[in-house]
């Protein structure tokens, strides 16, 4: 963790060329002329040495390419939890990065740095930077592959090696070497995300909280600690009302997703997110049109985690294979009949067949009155609408579902997908 830390910083400060924070200045330029090499990187002494011109190097960056760099830092969207708002800590006239935290160094370096440089470097700076990139990316992975490990290990020897002829010396300190050991240290520790400090750092900030005597902050921690410990126990063996009241000392605490005891067969996951306004629900209602009804009666119906309508919907089927003639279309056409005309089916053969009240009631469809809301929360996640997201500085608007219908590319495709 803090190496990426440490490699993000030289990095940013020297492409940057922030004062105080580049490794590009005029001592590390007397060390090439000391050293003999890189001629074209030697400071030159303008009127009378009185001023001091050191030539642009290859990762020198002009006015607008600083903007354009930092731009990309500053617009960058993410997921809600994935980092802090690294906007923050961007200035775009200035061409500047600050007061970023370590999580945001891994992951400007990680996935927002190869995207800053594609359009503001050359290509032979900016590759090594990607791989060097890259390589943080493959050791950060969940699940390693041993016989990877080798291929990683020369790749990053090599990018330090193209490094060493782009930066100057003083690029490379101890943190910018040691990145090599990485690779040995996984094959004992296993992979790294087992056992970096982020979760320790956390936990230690939540310590730290509780301090509220500064004369004596380890007696501050202990007494935080144990009212915290003695509220959870209540919490979790009392009723209903200590639950409520226990939780103002985890704010930050999501309300987790709930199922419905009571109806096993549709579970409620997750909970909608929106204003409620006082004596009125959640949501705005809207009056659903009779295409937007079928299409949400056919996703329920056709993903029921019911036997029943499992039965009926493989009756429907064979039912449509019967009824089709045309033997060189007849996939295409037996899926487009199945899921057009299976509800209305559905609901004649329900009112003469004997079946439970649920099935009745899933024949019938849904109410034609719903209601939108601005966002809703799903194992941990929160999704908002478009409009909503475009106002906010994360980025949680893509939703994915798996629904069991077929798919076919045209009328000549016979081969489904499922």
């Amino acid at each position: 963790m803090h190496i990426e830390k440490n490699v993000c910083d030289n990095v940013l400060g020297t492409l940057l060329d922030i004062p105080g924070k580049s490794k590009d200045h005029h001592k590390a330029r007397l060390d090439l002329q000391e050293l003999g090499i890189r001629q074209e990187l030697h400071p030159v002494d303008v009127d009378d040495k009185r001023y001091v011109l050191l030539p642009k190097a290859s990762f020198s960056m002009t006015k607008e390419e600083k903007s354009i760099f930092c731009s990309v830092l500053k617009k960058a969207k993410l997921p809600q939890g994935c980092a802090s708002n690294i906007a923050r800590c961007v200035q775009v006239k200035e061409g500047k990065i600050s007061r970023y935290k370590s999580h945001d160094a891994h992951i400007i370096m990680q996935q927002l740095l190869p995207s800053a440089i594609r359009k503001t470097l050359p290509k032979h700076v900016a590759l090594p930077l990607m791989r060097l990139s890259g390589f943080f990316r493959e050791i950060c992975k969940r699940v390693i592959n041993p016989k990877d490990l080798d291929r990683l290990q020369a790749g990053i020897v090599e990018t330090l090696c193209e490094l060493e002829r782009i930066f100057p010396p003083s690029f490379f300190d101890i943190m910018i070497h040691l990145p090599i050991h990485l690779v040995d240290e996984i094959k004992r520790g296993g992979p790294v995300c087992d056992w970096w400090m982020y979760p320790i750092e956390r936990y230690l900030g939540k310590l730290k909280s509780y301090v509220k005597n500064r004369c004596r902050p380890e007696a501050s921690i202990a007494e935080g600690y144990l009212a915290e410990e003695c509220l959870v126990f209540c919490s979790r063996y009392l009723n209903a009302s200590v639950k409520k009241r226990s939780k103002w000392f985890n704010k930050s605490q999501e309300k987790t997703d709930e199922i419905d005891e009571e109806s096993p067969l549709y579970p409620k996951v997750g909970y909608p997110i929106g204003r409620k306004k006082k004596g009125k629900k959640k949501g705005k209602a809207y009056t659903l049109d009779s295409d937007t009804m079928a299409l949400a009666h056919r996703y329920v119906l056709f993903n029921c985690q019911d036997d029943q309508v499992e039965n009926y919907i493989k009756e429907h089927e064979e039912f449509v294979k019967k009824k089709s003639r045309d033997k060189r279309k007849r996939r295409w056409k037996e899926a487009q009949e199945h899921s057009n005309e299976f509800m209305v089916w559905f609901r004649e053969k329900v009112v003469v067949d004997n079946v439970p009240d649920h099935i009745k009631w899933l024949s019938k469809g849904p109410s034609n009155i719903a209601r939108r809301y601005p966002g809703y929360s799903c194992n941990g996640y929160k999704f908002y609408t478009r409009d909503h997201d475009e106002r906010c500085k994360t980025q949680n608007s893509g939703v994915s579902l798996t629904a069991l219908t077929p798919r076919f590319a045209s009328s000549k495709d016979h081969n489904p997908v499922w």
